[in-house]
């Protein structure tokens, strides 16, 4: 049987992955003001770091969704295109062809946008998905750079505050 502490970090962390889910899709909801507040409560490290773990993971899944939709729409997309078109559609699809043949490149445009939230995630999650990379790498990639945003959120400060205390 759990104790009632026990019960309280799974009901914290679970509650960090639903509100992390639902962030993907809704940009409204910060993942990282909760993140911080939920520090703030004064959690220990491995809550912390359990906290950044779930808290990537609903974000990759959620993004996962972009990911696959934009790999429908692009194969979509180039089923349909006619030669000779100049729209913004077809400049899309050149973009997207072009990045396409170079997988390092949309591997490292993935982690940098995961990590930063540049450009958003959201629609780099769409690109990558007709950038015909693996949705396991896509995943790893994305998870590895939500990660790394989230110690940096909540890692970071706390370090520079116990160096400079």
């Amino acid at each position: 049987m759990l104790g009632p502490g026990a019960v309280t970090v799974l009901v914290l962390v679970g509650g960090i992955f639903l509100l992390a889910l639902v962030a993907s899709f809704v940009p409204l909801i910060s993942i990282e003001l909760a993140l911080i507040v939920s520090a703030a409560a004064g959690t220990s490290i491995g809550l912390l770091l359990a906290m950044i773990a779930v808290a990537a993971a609903g974000q990759m899944i959620g993004k996962s969704c972009y990911f696959l939709g934009g790999r429908t729409a692009f194969q979509m997309c180039e089923c349909r295109e006619h030669p000779g078109s100049r729209g913004i559609g077809a400049r899309l699809l050149g973009f997207v062809t072009r990045k396409a043949r170079k997988p390092r490149v949309a591997a490292a445009t993935v982690f940098f946008s995961a990590s930063t939230g540049l450009p958003p995630f959201a629609l780099v999650s769409a690109l990558a998905g007709g950038w015909r990379i693996r949705l396991s790498s896509f995943f790893v990639v994305g998870f590895a750079g939500k990660s790394a945003r989230f110690a940096g959120v909540l890692l970071v400060p706390g370090a520079l505050a116990l160096v400079h205390a």
